[in-house]
Parts: C-alpha cells; sequence; structure tokens
C-alpha cells in the first residue's frame, strides 16, 4: 500500500510540475494585462471579477499549453491516426478504460464558462440560450480545429477527427451545464 500511495504522489507531483506550473504563471501575467487594460477603461470591478479572469485565463493558458506548447521539440507522424480513437475500450478488455476520448470531452466543458465571462466583461455582451449553444459550438469545434491544423503543420500532435468530435461535444456539455447554472442563479436571485 505503501508503495502504490508512493508512486500516486509521484506520478501526481510530475503531471502537477509538467502541466500546471507554466500555465498557471502565463494566466497571472495574462490576468494582469486584462486587470490593466480595465483599469484603462476605468471599469471597477470587484475582486471576484478578477479571480474569475484569471480563472479563464488559466483554463486558456492550460488548454493550449497541454495541446500545443507542451509538445514542441516532440516530432510524431502528424497523420498516422487520422480516425482517431472512438471507443473508450482499448479492444483487449472490457476492464481497461481508454482515457483519451473522456479528456478531450473534460478538456473543452469549461469552454463556454471562459468565453462567455470574457465576453460579458470586456463587452458588456448577453446572449440567448440559442446563441449560447449555437457560437459555443462554433468557437469549440474552430478552436479544437486549430489545435489539430497546428499539431498536423508543426508535427507535435496527431491529427484526428475524433478530437474534433469529442472536443465539440464538450464545448455543447459545457454550454448545456451553463445554461442551466445560469438559470439556476437567476432562479435563486429572484425568488
Amino acid at each position: 500500500m505503501h508503495k502504490i500511495f508512493k508512486t500516486l504522489s509521484h506520478d501526481i507531483g510530475i503531471f502537477f510540475n509538467e502541466y500546471f506550473i507554466i500555465p498557471f504563471f502565463i494566466a497571472i501575467f495574462i490576468t494582469l494585462i486584462c486587470i490593466v487594460i480595465l483599469a484603462v477603461r476605468k471599469k471597477k470591478e470587484n475582486q471576484l471579477h478578477y479571480v474569475k479572469i484569471f480563472a479563464a485565463m488559466f483554463y486558456f493558458s492550460e488548454l493550449f499549453y497541454t495541446t500545443l506548447i507542451h509538445r514542441i521539440g516532440m516530432k510524431t507522424e502528424p497523420l498516422s491516426d487520422i480516425f482517431g480513437e472512438w471507443s473508450i475500450y482499448d479492444g483487449e478488455t472490457i476492464m481497461y478504460i481508454n482515457p483519451k476520448p473522456i479528456l478531450n470531452i473534460l478538456l473543452f466543458l469549461p469552454i463556454c464558462f471562459a468565453v462567455f465571462y470574457i465576453l460579458k466583461s470586456f463587452f458588456n455582451k448577453t446572449f440567448t440560450n440559442k446563441k449560447i449553444i449555437l457560437l459555443t459550438l462554433i468557437i469549440s469545434f474552430f478552436t479544437s480545429l486549430a489545435i489539430e491544423l497546428i499539431q498536423l503543420i508543426f508535427c507535435i500532435g496527431t491529427f484526428q477527427l475524433s478530437d474534433l468530435v469529442y472536443n465539440t461535444l464538450g464545448g455543447l456539455i459545457g454550454a448545456i451545464i451553463y445554461i442551466t447554472a445560469k438559470r439556476i442563479i437567476n432562479k435563486k436571485s429572484t425568488g
């Protein structure tokens, strides 16, 4: 049991160092730029607003760091698996779960929250639920497509159609969660 905990803590430490430290500092830097922009525009905001901006910037930093920046220097054959992985099972045994499809969905769940919070903060825009879903689908698809094309062009990953579908699906699920959360918050504030 001790070996399992030691291995888990070691793996979590490596994961934290490789995937969270650099995006965290990038997010702090971008958040400071956003605060300066808001100060120049003379928009006074509460502290929670800046925390939300930081969370949005951290999400985008993490997204692009994980899918692109972290892979620089890792040469791959970008067209080796165009169709990608469509099953959560590995094909050998039903007990082994392939995490890639699930992670691709989870990776894009927060995109709706981040995009619409930024749009609301900087441009004071509000959207209908239909527009939120449509824009999230468009943003998720084209963000995923841009990532896949960059991986293809610079040979830092494999271009996979399954990633496009899973990422867009993740964005759609995130939009539904966003709309549901917005309705609950509105009901509580009016009721």
